[in-house]
């Protein structure tokens, strides 16, 4: 962390603003990221990326104009010279460009500080890289020890330092690290488990990774012998992970992009009940340790917890500036002149299309930073024992799949250790199914809520979610195509 230059930040607004932009942010990242992927119970890759760069995000247009010229350029191992050829020559070309009509202004007031948001760096990253393999193959053998044939997975883990100034004079510098681990264990080649570690804290991973280890083997070793499941009507107990997959799609509509674009089957249940009294769930970038946790967001403004649904109520979005503007005005269409909304601080560097490729043009968007759900009182025995109707418990799920997005409407595959439980009991591994259901159907289904908080984020969920055990009453499975 050795290129780091403030100057460089300020340097980039001062250009963007002389060349003749309105709107100016300029944000400098420099990470040092390290991968190490294991399979067959052994490391076969280690990677290591290194990266410098600044983002230059730049507008223009008439205060009155319906949305606004924007461009974005990304700078590689910026230095002086670079941003004073890039950023003017960037500039003039946005009067070309037509106006982005999802784009209306960034934050303008002034902020002198910022929330401090605790656990977002651990020094011990230094040096963890030295640290790392052997840790990974402790993690392998726990697993082993719970008798799987064989073990694989992946590791990620980092350090940042982060810089953002806007044209307004917001902004400031934090630093980040980051360890994440998936884990699966697999038996007889018929069943597989799977566990996870997610953390900012790399201080105590040791036993976090052994642990994890541990739990995937214990997982695919009682999913083994596994029976054909029947198809019908079950009631669902989902682990963290398939709960912040599932649950975490529905509170991810609560964006104000996705509802205009007809994406979201939140549209129109502001202020109604979608879940029981019993689920609460806010965006939260202040939780210690959560992946996403900041001081500010994308626009300098000061980080803020956000309640989307307070006791079962949908009672929240998230915005940015731009969207707060614009869902205003479009309530004002409405006549619905009572609708003020602000900014939540939910503002990120993100892309402007559909398809997710770097492609994309970007432009300031409400993005979330970290689901986090209330805990219930329940453990997971308890759950399992009060469980008198047939139950599934699904402990992980991949290729989550919507066939309306608007109504909520999708089908998720059970990938590693499923098991049946009757009359408050396992009574074995099942297989071959496949989660057929609808968001809301399922939200207002929710019978219980466990009190095993984790942190989730993996491939199958972006936005780091702190989620418990939940369970659901009549879900529907269906066989899966073989």
């Amino acid at each position: 962390m050795e290129r780091f230059n403030q100057e460089i930040i300020k340097l980039a607004v001062e250009e963007g603003s002389k060349a003749g932009a309105k709107e100016v942010v300029a944000k400098l990242v420099e990470d040092d990221s390290y991968q190490i992927r294991f399979s067959n119970s052994e490391i076969d890759v280690i990677k290591r990326w290194k990266r410098y760069y600044l983002d230059v995000f730049l507008s223009k247009g008439h205060p009155l104009s319906l949305g606004k010229k924007i461009t974005t350029l990304t700078i590689q191992d910026p230095d002086a010279k670079k941003i004073k050829q890039r950023v003017p020559k960037e500039v003039r070309i946005l009067d070309g460009m037509p106006n982005s009509k999802l784009y209306w202004g960034m934050d303008s007031q002034d902020h002198p500080s910022y929330p401090k948001v605790k656990g977002l760096f651990d020094k011990n990253i230094d040096g963890f890289s030295e640290r790392a393999p052997s840790l990974i193959m402790k993690a392998i053998d726990g697993s082993i020890s719970k008798g799987p044939d064989k073990v694989a997975g992946v590791l990620y883990f980092g350090k940042s330092k982060i810089g953002l100034l806007t044209g307004y004079g917001n902004g400031g510098t934090y630093r980040t690290s980051h360890c994440r681990a998936t884990i699966r264990a697999f038996h007889k080649s018929k069943s597989s488990g799977q566990d996870l570690v997610v953390s900012r804290n790399v201080t105590d991973i040791e036993k976090k990774l052994i642990d994890a280890g541990k739990q995937a083997g214990d997982l695919a070793k009682r999913g083994a012998e596994s029976k054909e499941g029947k198809e019908g009507t079950y009631d669902l107990i989902m682990s963290p992970t398939v709960g912040a997959n599932i649950l975490g799609s529905l509170i991810s509509s609560a964006n104000p992009i996705m509802m205009i674009s007809g994406m979201s089957p939140l549209k129109g249940k502001m202020g109604k009940k979608v879940f029981p009294d019993s689920i609460s769930v806010a965006d939260d970038p202040m939780i210690t340790g959560g992946m996403n946790s900041r001081p500010f967001d994308a626009e300098g403004t000061p980080s803020q917890r956000t309640d989307i649904i307070r006791d079962g109520e949908f009672a929240g979005i998230i915005h940015n500036s731009s969207s707060a503007k614009l869902w205003k005005l479009i309530n004002w269409i409405k006549l619905k002149f009572w609708v003020k909304p602000k900014t939540t601080a939910n503002s990120a560097l993100g892309q402007l299309g559909m398809t997710g490729t770097e492609n994309d043009p970007r432009t300031l968007m409400p993005a979330p930073s970290n689901y986090h759900f209330k805990p219930g009182t329940y453990s997971i025995d308890e759950i399992i024992s009060s469980s008198t109707r047939p139950t599934i418990y699904l402990t992980s799920n991949w290729y989550t799949r919507f066939t309306s997005m608007s109504e909520g409407t999708f089908s998720t595959v059970p990938r590693d250790a499923m098991f049946l439980i009757k009359n408050g009991e396992v009574k074995g591994p099942i297989t071959n199914l496949r989660l057929m259901g609808n968001l809301l159907d399922m939200a207002k289904n929710v019978e219980a809520v466990g009190k095993d908080l984790e942190q989730v984020q993996w491939w199958e969920v972006n936005t780091p979610t702190f989620v418990p055990t939940i369970k659901i009453n009549n879900c529907r499975f269906t066989r899966a195509q073989m």
